[in-house]
């Protein structure tokens, strides 16, 4: 896959380094976990960097 950009279809599949979010009372049984990828510095463009995913989109 190259670059991402305008003419780019969203949405696109992609993988971005995280870690689950510490204290969050979420288990790796639980359907949805808070992640935060600030330790690897991947923000959205208004600066948020923990999201809620399911489980099952995360790769250990």
């Amino acid at each position: 896959m190259g670059e991402l950009g305008p003419d780019t279809s969203y949405p696109v599949e992609v993988t971005v380094a995280c870690v689950v979010v510490e204290g969050d009372g979420l288990a790796w049984d639980d359907e949805v976990v808070t992640v935060s990828t600030s330790p690897h510095g991947v923000t959205t463009p208004d600066g948020l960097d923990e999201f809620t995913v399911r489980r099952d989109q995360l790769i250990r």
